[in-house]
């Protein structure tokens, strides 16, 4: 007799499989499928797939905008003179971000030199302890070390507040004015978007009727002129204040510097720890100079 126990056998017997039994576990018990749909608010379903559609269409209609306009095939609004301020203003975000990237590596060159003189000073003051003939002229050579590396601390210290300004202007106080361009930037996409619609449908290709656009289309294409118009003009408003106040915060913080590196390498240490407590009690800049708009 064959001691082996089919699954066919067990199957033919009417045994349950342990599988079958497994999966039949896994699945909710006390749920009927009909209560589980007349559980799903359907309201909320068709508003949010209505707000996907929106969001689709509104987004491949920009995309297409902006992709017509970089192949010259469709007009845009154009504004010269506001457009070229953006453009310097995203130069001067550039510019002063090469300007924290190269004082940071300034900042940790110095910081490895501070720490490299301390230990060249601490080597011959160990060789002071050892050779009585060279003594003098060990340990003289130790303090000198020594002092030369706490002047490059004190450079470093007085850096580290230089970047902490320079980084609330690029990344907080230019940005926010950024952001505001960057948002008008959009608004004036979507207003193109819907005035090239009503002109296309108004003026179609020959031998074609004039489209009829949705109700409320003209309207909609208004209120999104006038959100880049204000945009626009917050834009406007925020340049030329940040222009006046950046210009006044880091020429600030520029003669303090200046002080410090002209103290650090004529070698007056008393004007370099000076410099170093008055870059330490200046206000650090506001992220904006800017009211929330």
């Amino acid at each position: 007799m064959n001691s082996y126990y089919r699954f066919e056998d067990a199957a033919a017997a009417g045994t349950p499989n342990r599988d079958s039994t497994d999966t039949m576990s896994r699945i909710p018990t006390g749920i009927k499928l009909p209560d589980a749909v007349a559980n799903i608010d359907t309201a909320q379903v068709a508003a949010k797939v209505e707000s996907f559609k929106k969001w689709t269409i509104g987004t491949f209609k920009n995309s297409k905008q902006q992709l017509l306009e970089h192949m010259g095939k469709i007009d845009k609004t154009v504004d010269p003179e506001f457009e070229a301020q953006c453009e310097v203003l995203k130069d001067i975000h550039r510019r002063y971000g090469h300007v924290v990237a190269a004082a940071k590596n300034f900042s940790q060159v110095l910081s490895q030199m501070a720490e490299a003189e301390k230990k060249f000073s601490e080597s011959f003051y160990q060789l002071s302890l050892k050779e009585e003939q060279i003594k003098a002229q060990c340990t003289t050579t130790s303090e000198t070390m020594r002092g030369v590396g706490e002047q490059a601390t004190s450079l470093d210290a007085c850096l580290k507040y230089f970047i902490s300004s320079m980084e609330t202007v690029y990344n907080q106080t230019i940005t926010d004015t950024l952001h505001t361009i960057y948002n008008t930037e959009s608004a004036r996409i979507e207003y193109d978007v819907d005035r090239n619609d009503i002109s296309a449908a108004a003026n179609p290709p020959q031998g074609q009727q004039p489209k009829t656009l949705p109700a409320g289309t003209a309207e909609k294409c208004e209120e999104r002129k006038l959100k880049y118009e204000k945009l626009k003009n917050d834009a406007k408003i925020k340049m030329r204040l940040l222009e006046e106040n950046r210009i006044s915060v880091v020429a600030t913080q520029l003669e303090k510097l200046q002080s410090a590196l002209a103290a650090y390498y004529s070698g007056n240490a008393k004007l370099l720890e000076a410099s170093v407590r008055e870059l330490s009690i200046l206000q650090s800049p506001q992220p904006s100079f800017i009211p929330t708009m």
